[in-house]
């Protein structure tokens, strides 16, 4: 059996306004981080909101999110926190 592969740490959301209009809490960042444990609700890796039976799907999950963790970042000069997550592609 093959080594499976683990990402880089990368950014998937920052507090603040969103491009359509919402807004994203400080604390919903941290307590994601915190609480975020893949054997009691793991989150996966989808292209699109659609889904598919198919394997061969281009709408498959493309893989699973192993952890998630919160970091200061520097935005336009204001410091805001951003949700950063590790993830295990799936193999084709």
């Amino acid at each position: 059996m093959s080594k499976k592969f683990r990402s880089k740490w990368f950014r998937v959301a920052v507090e603040g306004a969103t491009t359509d209009g919402r807004q994203i809490e400080r604390q919903w960042l941290v307590d994601a981080a915190e609480t975020y444990n893949p054997n009691t609700y793991a989150a996966r890796v989808w292209m699109e909101h659609y889904r598919s039976v198919l394997p061969d799907s281009p709408f498959r999950a493309y893989g699973d999110v192993l952890a998630a963790k919160t970091e200061e970042v520097d935005v336009n000069g204001a410091k805001k926190l951003a949700l950063f997550v590790q993830i295990e592609p799936r193999r084709t």
